[in-house]
């Protein structure tokens, strides 16, 4: 396999935690360079970069690799650094652009990577709408380039234990699914607040996992139809104020959200999914699914994944995932997974139109909450999203986001939705 050279745009939390330590720790992957507005995100990437890459070699120094040590010294004393992602595209020679920006930005960086020929993979969510999502897709298409949405939960292994349970039938007919994608929030990063910046709340940041790990459990073959924002919690907002960055906030975006999916499938079966994503903590403590021949839950325990399967007469079993499928962390899989697509010329199965479906099925969730929490088609969203499109031309995906804050502030009331539907 060759080497994959990587350039990445946005050095924030995510990538300087998630994202480098990968590239320390894969050999497929060359982190060539570095681009991001602050100089400050910068020095500290590269601090970081040291810090890892120096633990990976003194790793391989103790298994005996002493030349693979030297490799990697090498690597993190090369990396070179850019204010500017389009200078970084001009003047280096990469194979794969790595987007860890806040969300407003993922579009645009996707856009102009995947048009001067660069193959992109971009952190969750794609973008921040599903207009912006299929700006991306065009030019993956006009450009013929690869393109992969990150979404490291569908590499963790004890969903991938799951979805081989549910494929060899253990389950039978699966009919539903909870799955929760929840934490306290991310008051330590202030543009996750900011609705321009960040796009929406929790069920953007979260719900995009939750969607793409049931959809990836069901069945990727089977298609989502039908969103409902659930009756009772819906699409909310619970904690008004928030000490974000020092200070007390009031927020404008959702911190919480139940949602239901209806996953058809060829055959005329379908099946249910209830997502939990929420900034004020899990209600739900695992995943489950529900079939025709028994249930099961995922959880953690002591660092591993088990799976816990039972069926309806009484039987009960208790499954580890094997150490070799969660030995790495969901992120070092995703970005090795997208390294081998790139280095043999094939589409990821999270590429830019299942990204832009999940992006489809989060906005249909809001949508479904400013319409009274009603049940709305794929189809039937994707109808208003043209006709905000054709309105609003290049600020179709701005007045969408302004109509999830006014709905969340209480100030959009569900007829004027329908009114613009009708215009």
């Amino acid at each position: 396999m060759k080497e994959i050279r990587v350039g990445a745009v946005g050095v924030g939390n995510i990538f300087t935690h998630c994202h480098l330590p990968a590239y320390a720790r894969l050999p497929e992957a060359k982190l060539v360079a570095m681009a991001d507005p602050s100089e400050r995100s910068l020095r500290r990437a590269l601090a970081a970069a040291r810090v890892a890459f120096q633990s990976e070699a003194e790793r391989l120094r103790g298994e005996g690799l002493d030349e693979e040590a030297r490799e990697v010294l090498k690597a993190a004393s090369e990396i070179r650094v850019y204010r500017d992602y389009r200078e970084m595209l001009s003047r280096e020679e990469v194979d794969l652009v790595d987007v860890c920006t806040p969300h407003k930005y993922h579009k645009e960086v996707a856009v102009e990577a995947l048009r001067a020929g660069v193959n992109v993979m971009v952190e969750k969510p794609m973008a921040r709408t599903y207009l912006e999502a299929l700006e991306i897709v065009e030019a993956a298409r006009d450009s013929k380039k690869l393109f992969q949405v990150n979404e490291n939960y569908v590499f963790a292994g004890g969903f991938y234990k799951v979805r081989k349970l549910i494929q060899a039938g253990e389950l039978g007919e699966v009919c539903f699914l909870i799955v929760p994608c929840s934490h306290e929030g991310p008051e330590g990063t202030e543009w996750f607040w900011d609705p321009e910046l960040g796009g929406g709340g929790a069920l953007l940041d979260l719900g995009s996992h939750a969607v793409a790990v049931a959809w990836y459990l069901v069945g990727l073959d089977r298609k989502p139809e039908l969103v409902k924002a659930e009756k009772f919690a819906g699409v909310s907002l619970r904690a008004r104020e928030r000490y974000v960055a020092g200070g007390f906030k009031r927020a404008l975006v959702e911190d919480d959200a139940h949602v239901l999916i209806k996953f058809r499938g060829a055959d005329g079966s379908w099946t249910t999914a209830l997502i939990e994503a929420s900034w004020c903590g899990p209600e739900y403590e695992c995943t489950m699914a529900f079939g025709s021949r028994g249930s099961l839950k995922v959880r953690g325990a002591q660092g591993r994944a088990v799976v816990e399967l039972s069926d309806y007469v009484g039987r009960r079993r208790v499954i580890e995932v094997p150490q070799e499928v969660s030995s790495m962390d969901t992120f070092t899989y995703e970005i090795a997974y997208m390294c081998r697509c790139v280095s043999s010329e094939s589409r990821s199965f999270l590429n830019e139109e299942v990204g832009a479906e999940v992006m489809a099925v989060v906005d249909a969730a809001y949508y479904s909450e400013m319409l009274g929490r009603r049940a709305v088609t794929l189809d039937e969203f994707k109808e208003f999203s043209a006709k905000l499109a054709e309105r609003f031309g290049d600020r179709a995906s701005d007045e969408f986001i302004k109509m999830k804050v006014r709905h969340v502030a209480g100030h959009l009331p569900p007829r004027e939705v329908l009114a613009f539907c009708r215009a």
